[in-house]
This record gives C-alpha cells, structure tokens and sequence, in this order.
C-alpha cells in the first residue's frame, strides 16, 4: 500500500454512509444545543420565532406509529443521559476519523456504533430540526458535513 492510500477496512470507516450519519449527528448536537442556550436566556426573542414550529412537528410526530418507539430507544440507549451520549457519539466519531493510524477493526466498529446512534439520535430530535428553518438546517448540514469530511483527511 502506497502512502496515502486507504486500506479497505478503514474506508469502511471513513466511508459516505457512515460520514453521513456522522454530519447529522453533528448537526442534530449543534442545533439542540443552540436551543439549549437560547431558551436559558429567558429574555432572548429568537426563543418566540421557532417553537411554535418545533411544538407542531413534535405533535405531527407523536401521531406517527414509528416515533413513538424510536424515541423509546433513543432514550434506552443514552441511559438517561440524551445530550452526553450524543456529545460521546458525535466526538469519538470525529476522533475514529482524525485518527488515521488507529486500529482498523476497533475504528470500523466505533464509526458504524456511532453513527447507528447518531441516525437513532437524529430521528429522535426530528423537532428540533424546525428550529434553524429550511435554508439554516442545509447550511448546518453542509457545515457539519465538512467538519466530518476535513476530520476524515
């Protein structure tokens, strides 16, 4: 193998569909924590703008028969501990992909591990994707998406 070549294990690692979940996990992290902050500040008019949104797709959601249990899980998963299991996802991601030299199997394991939690983590927050609106959740998108890809160089 050639320098710079990639070797079939650890493109399995790196690979799109891992990268992918990886970006929404991100993603989905930034978001919940920017709606952390924001609803702190008790006097921040941003708070008024999105939640009536986040509050009506989290009730379009709760009728859906697949939701219900997904969040179920999510929760199962993250032993009570949501926001640090996602922080633990989202960072030893990033790590698997910025440690190049690693171990091949234990590497592959954490990113296809952790980005199964980060899709789970995505679609248990769907709500809070309401928040940034339709042209700030494509910039957060791709901006996660190349976070995930220079940590993968």
């Amino acid at each position: 193998m050639s320098t710079g070549e990639r070797s079939e294990a650890r493109k399995k690692t790196v690979g799109a569909g891992p990268g992918f979940c990886h970006a929404l996990g991100l993603m989905v992290l930034v978001i919940s924590e920017w709606v952390r902050a924001d609803l702190k500040d008790a006097t921040s008019l941003a708070s008024n703008s999105y939640l009536k949104d986040m509050i009506r797709f989290a009730a379009e959601l709760s009728e859906a028969d697949w939701y219900k249990p997904a969040v179920d899980l999510y929760d199962k998963l993250s032993f009570g501990q949501p926001r640090a299991a996602l922080w633990a996802a989202v960072f030893m991601a990033l790590a698997v992909r910025l440690n190049r030299h690693g171990p091949e199997e234990a590497q592959q394991v954490l990113s296809w591990v952790t980005a199964a939690y980060c899709l789970l983590a995505t679609v248990a927050l769907l709500p809070y994707l309401a928040a940034p609106g339709g042209g700030g959740l494509i910039l957060l998108l791709a901006v996660s998406a190349g976070v995930v890809s220079v940590a993968t160089l």
